[in-house]
């Protein structure tokens, strides 16, 4: 009896240590996951002046297209009342909180026509934070839902140590734009065959954009004159400039305050080369030269001309669904009439 009492007792005690380890590992499961799920919250206008601050720490970027502090500050000061100021575009931040601080901070604006959005700027505290640039990829998507966009619109370096979280949260590249140095040369002033863009060649630009870019790239660009607007506006330019030819717009330049750009449809090389040294002559100069993959003429002058390389970056696009409800029809009845004979 004694023995058979001490084997039971060891058994309860072996039962109650195996529940007992079996408890710890769920709550341990059930804390790892809880940890892992975050989540982005919008800030106010006056959230996102007071953020810029903190933009030192959060030091790693993941794409710079424009500077965020600017939009952020500009924002902030709207938000207050002060009128009279220079159009501010409608912007979106989020933040992943970690305590009192941003973990990660996302800044979007909308592009010209309401249809798309851009990602302007991507902050983490981390080197690498997958799980926090998924966040608010997605966050940002949704909230431009929210807002009445359908395209969201990014960004980025290729083989960036993101780009795992960037295709998690939806986003596909679709084309590969090279980024040049613009080497600084002594060239004389002056536009030479060029003239100054004005708004009624919209249209003339759209139908060189269509000669230009292939059908594969505009199907997540631009199909429609309307879409276009948005890519217009995204390529952020400050001065246009454009080379007629007898088919009508040939060529187009836009330079802005950091980037340029050249749209060239069948010119011969001698219009490539007077191009670049209209964006060189420019005394307010970008510093980098944006050639898409699919100009391999522009990129071919450029490097003829010393244009250092410093890198490619990705764009991509995530296209949200359209939801068109069915209106509710409610059934009537409906009185019989005669027909006569």
């Amino acid at each position: 009896m004694p023995a058979r009492n001490a084997l039971r007792f060891v058994r309860r005690r072996i039962r109650r240590m195996v529940r007992r380890a079996l408890r710890n590992s769920l709550r341990r499961r059930g804390r790892a996951v809880r940890s892992q799920e975050l989540t982005a919250y919008p800030l106010s206008p006056i959230d996102a002046a007071t953020l810029w601050p903190q933009m030192p720490r959060l030091d790693t970027e993941v794409v710079a297209t424009r500077s965020p502090e600017n939009l952020l500050l500009r924002s902030g000061i709207a938000a207050i009342g002060l009128a009279h100021l220079p159009h501010v575009p409608r912007t979106s931040v989020l933040g992943v909180k970690r305590g009192l601080r941003y973990r990660a901070v996302v800044v979007t604006r909308e592009l010209a026509g309401g249809s798309a959005w851009e990602v302007v700027s991507l902050r983490l505290a981390r080197d690498i934070d997958n799980d926090a640039v998924e966040c608010l990829l997605a966050a940002a998507a949704n909230e431009m839902v929210r807002r009445g966009g359908k395209r969201l619109l990014m960004r980025y370096a290729e083989s960036s140590p993101h780009e795992d979280a960037v295709l998690g949260a939806g986003l596909r590249p679709f084309v590969a734009e090279q980024l040049y140095a613009i080497p600084s040369r002594n060239v004389p002033p002056g536009n030479g065959p060029f003239r100054t863009v004005v708004r009624s060649d919209r249209p003339a630009l759209f139908r060189l954009y269509c000669r230009a870019v292939p059908e594969s790239v505009r199907r997540n660009e631009a199909l429609t004159q309307q879409e276009f607007r948005a890519i217009y506006d995204s390529h952020d330019v400050a001065h246009e400039f454009a080379l007629d030819l007898d088919a009508g717009m040939g060529l187009w330049v836009g330079i802005g305050d950091r980037e340029a750009r050249v749209m060239a449809g069948t010119v011969p090389r001698e219009s490539l080369d007077l191009s670049l040294d209209l964006i060189e002559a420019q005394p307010s100069r970008a510093a980098t030269l944006v050639v898409a993959e699919y100009q391999p003429e522009v990129a071919s002058c450029a490097e003829a001309r010393g244009y250092a390389l410093m890198g490619t970056r990705l764009v991509s696009a995530r296209r949200m669904a359209i939801l068109n409800p069915l209106k509710e029809v409610a059934a009537g009845i409906s009185e019989t009439i005669p027909v006569p004979q």
